[in-house]
Parts: structure tokens; sequence; C-alpha cells
């Protein structure tokens, strides 16, 4: 765990330099999509509509991706039963299989989404959180989950889930707006 922590932060660490968060931004509709499930499925942005839905942008082989699941799984127990919980990844879905059978991770997984993630959404982070209004409105957009000192161990970890309650409050509060 200390290995993959002192990874994680180095790779957080070299995003803050290249963050390219211009072309997502909190009050944009986020742009629409279908893409494949891990399960062969098909789905899209339009079929979301009408729901609060968290995203993450993620891949198998990002260490600070990974130090954050056991918080995203937390917030996906949590609000399951009101929010959307999805996972946008450009790996393939025998190497997401791979991981899922050694890792949890709760999330609905879209699988390829490589022109989505690099053309559509110009993304160069990763992870990366994002909360949609019922109207597909960006309402929250982070990098990966802020990293606190755990005073047990003094390792570096991602804050607890109550860290995403407000946003996701907010954007369940929300009467949907006028198009």
């Amino acid at each position: 765990m200390k290995k993959i922590s002192i990874i994680g932060l180095l790779f957080f660490s070299l995003n803050l330099f290249s963050q390219e968060m211009a072309s997502l931004k909190v009050g944009d509709k986020f742009p629409g999509f279908q893409l494949e499930t891990i399960d062969g499925n098909l789905i899209s942005l339009e079929s979301l509509k009408g729901k609060v839905v968290f995203i993450n942008l993620w891949f198998t082989r990002c260490p600070p991706c990974i130090l954050e699941m056991p918080t995203l799984n937390e917030v996906q127990n949590i609000y399951k039963d009101r929010v959307e919980f999805i996972s946008i990844t450009f790996d393939q879905a025998n190497e997401v299989n791979r991981f899922l059978a050694k890792r949890e991770f709760k999330f609905q997984h879209l699988i390829n989404a490589k022109d989505f993630l690099f053309g559509d959404l110009k993304n160069t982070e990763y992870p990366k959180n994002i909360i949609l209004d019922r109207t597909g409105t960006i309402t929250f957009l982070e990098g990966s989950l802020p990293f606190i000192k755990d005073p047990k161990t003094g390792e570096m970890v991602p804050v607890s889930h109550p860290f995403l309650k407000p946003p996701l409050e907010k954007a369940l509060s929300q009467k949907e707006r006028q198009k």
C-alpha cells in the first residue's frame, strides 16, 4: 500500500502541472456519448437524462485511481438508489475484467472510450470525478480526491466519503431546469 501511495502521489503531483480542465467546467453540459458497457451493451448520456450521474474517469494502471476506489465504493453504497454511478475508461473489456477480478469497483463500467475521453472530453488527467445534474449539466468537477494524512498510519490517503456529500446532495436537491 505504501508503494501505491508514493507512486499515486507522484502521479497526482505530475498531473497538477498538466491539468487541462478548460475543456470541461462546472455549468457546462456534459458532451453526449454512446459507449459500450463491460457487458457489451450501449449506454448514452440521453438515457441518463432525469438522473443525477456520478462519473469517474480512470484506467486500470492508474495508482491514484486505485487509491480512491474504496472511497468511491463507500459513496456508491450510500447513494446507489438515488444516483447513477458510471466509470469511463479507455481500457478494453479484458483488461477491466482482469482488474475487477482482483479489486472491487462498484460503478457501471464503460469501456473502449479512447475517442470520447481524448477527443470529445480532451481529458489528460486521471482520475477525474464529475457530477451531473438531472439535465446533464456539470455541477462538480474534481481531479483525484484530495489526500490527507492518516493519523494512525501516517500514510497519505484519499479523503473519506463525506467530502462528496455536499455536491451530491446539491445535485439531488435541484429541480430539473428548463432547457
